[in-house]
């Protein structure tokens, strides 16, 4: 993909609260997730159809996801024409699809 992907509000809501929340546990922590993260999205971008589809999604668009490197979250993106769209920094340990009224908003 050459465009940068494209990031559903509430997604960047997770993202930053998820780096508030390392860093509050210490310093420089929240800076490893935020580096973790981008280098899972730009994985993503770089080649999005890599990445599995999301178990038990059984509808267009096809929901991928991919793991955020050492902690428990999960980027969801689908791809739409010529960009992606991310639609969360999912916790692992939140309940699965919580975010699937995000793909049609």
């Amino acid at each position: 993909m050459t465009k940068r992907p494209l990031l559903h509000p509430a997604a960047e809501v997770e993202y930053l609260d998820a780096i508030r929340h390392y860093e509050a546990i210490r310093r420089g922590l929240g800076a490893e997730f935020d580096r973790a993260a981008a280098g899972a999205v730009e994985d993503i971008d770089w080649n999005p159809e890599a990445w599995p589809p999301f178990p038990g999604w059984d509808r267009l668009p096809l929901v991928r996801s991919r793991n955020v490197d050492v902690f428990p979250y999960r980027v969801v993106y689908f791809v739409r024409g010529d960009e992606v769209i991310l639609v969360a920094f999912a916790h692992q340990s939140r309940e699965p699809g919580y975010w699937a009224q995000r793909i049609d908003s």
